[in-house]
């Protein structure tokens, strides 16, 4: 019956630490969208587009003026001084947002993720030697000289972890392995890698 109690206190837990980010990101937008949404509605009696299209004309000039604000914020971040602001920003939402910073990086991912995908090559799935153990680690860059640059992951999440500097003697590179079945044996802690070739 305790274990019962527990398990059911364990998954109330996880569901608001899964939620509560949501929910936050979902209010937020909410606020956000209503911003632009009120000055939509302006433009459009301004304009008169209300009683050509109703209430559609107020959505559709708020998501107008959001990609002219999304568009211009594109510019400014060339410019030092709106980029240190920006990540002055990130930092303190960072601090006091749960969450915030999973869910930028997913953001990211989704955004610019194929642009990444275009632009670099994906990460090796190496085995990296620490002591006498082998780590699953990814080959980030690998020079002439033997030296490489290795990230080795903290389960589950392979986002985090650490970036050493280390030779070719000290890594085997798992080239029959997929990044995504890589990736997934991580997340699982490890399970699956002795297959990994």
């Amino acid at each position: 019956m305790e274990k019962t109690v527990d398990q059911i206190k364990k998954k109330i837990v996880s569901g608001l630490v899964l939620l509560l980010p949501i929910l936050v990101f979902l209010v937020l937008f909410k606020k956000f969208w209503g911003f632009f949404e009120n000055y939509g509605n302006k433009f459009a009696k301004l304009l008169s587009l209300d009683d050509l299209l109703g209430d559609i004309a107020k959505d559709l000039l708020g998501g107008i003026f959001l990609l002219l604000l999304v568009y211009l914020s594109g510019y400014l971040v060339s410019l030092s001084f709106f980029r240190n602001f920006s990540n002055w920003i990130d930092e303190k939402l960072m601090i006091f947002v749960p969450g915030y910073e999973q869910q930028k990086k997913l953001a990211e991912e989704k955004l610019i993720g194929q642009a990444k995908k275009d632009s670099l090559e994906e990460p090796m799935p190496i085995l990296f030697k620490v002591g006498e153990y082998w780590q699953p680690a990814y080959l980030i860059e690998e020079n002439q000289d033997g030296r490489v640059v290795v990230f080795v992951p903290i389960p589950p999440a392979k986002e985090n972890g650490q970036i050493y500097v280390a030779t070719t003697k000290e890594i085997k590179k798992l080239k029959e392995t997929k990044i995504h079945s890589f990736d997934t044996a991580i997340k699982d802690l490890g399970k699956g890698i002795l297959d990994f070739k």
